[in-house]
């Protein structure tokens, strides 16, 4: 761990905290990942063994602890760990608001998908579970089609490959349009006027979908006029 050698909080804080993808493993255990390859999920492009280092290291710092259950490590936030919340958030409002403009490589339908299971809305959702089948028209091979399973009891289930029910919505669309919309900076209508996205199946069920999946939480987040450079 790099030492500025101040006093300030802030220089101590950040010795913890400012290592690269530090704060993306704490956004991941955050959101309720506690075993290694479900952490790893969400960071596609950290190494396996760069995030187990980072792990160790939040352990020895104390922001983590390691269980085993099953003979299964399980890694879960301390309370320190835990009260970084309102402070990621933050720092996610802020990014929303002063960089909004979002980089062609930033687009992950895994990352989006995983992201929307996580902070959907169940109270927005079906009574009885409903299915809506995907396809991302710009997706990588074997990232194309995606199944969600939405009821209000069981939240957003996600999955690549079928699960075998019923279909009530198949949606035709790219990556950055759904992201968009997921984020606020689109809305269904512009898109399906656009053309950029297409539903089909049940009519009801397509128009409930808006309603059904909602919006990210930063959806909401007040844009800055310009976005700073990236």
């Amino acid at each position: 761990m790099k030492r500025y050698g101040q006093y300030c909080p802030v220089a101590r804080a950040a010795e913890i905290l400012a290592e690269r993808w530090t704060l993306l493993v704490i956004r991941e255990l955050l959101w309720g990942e506690d075993r290694f390859n479900a952490i790893a999920r969400g960071l596609p492009r950290m190494s396996p063994s760069l995030l187990a280092a980072r792990l160790r290291e939040l352990q020895r710092a104390g922001l983590v602890q390691r269980h085993l259950i099953d003979g299964e490590p399980r890694y879960r936030l301390t309370p320190a760990g835990l009260e970084l919340q309102p402070l990621l958030e933050q720092i996610g409002a802020w990014g929303v608001r002063w960089m909004h403009e979002l980089r062609p490589d930033e687009f992950d339908p895994v990352l989006l998908m995983l992201d929307i299971k996580r902070q959907s809305q169940p109270a927005c959702m079906p009574e009885r579970a409903a299915t809506v089948q995907l396809h991302f028209r710009d997706a990588p091979t074997g990232q194309q089609r995606w199944w969600l399973v939405l009821s209000r009891s069981g939240g957003a289930d996600v999955c690549d490959t079928d699960p075998g029910f019923p279909v009530s919505v198949w949606l035709e669309t790219e990556v950055a349009t759904l992201t968009r919309i997921w984020m606020g900076d689109m809305s269904w209508s512009a898109a399906l006027r656009g053309a950029a996205l297409r539903l089909s199946g049940d009519p009801a069920a397509c128009r409930a979908l808006p309603q059904w999946l909602d919006v990210s939480p930063f959806a909401a987040v007040e844009r800055a006029a310009v976005s700073l450079p990236r």
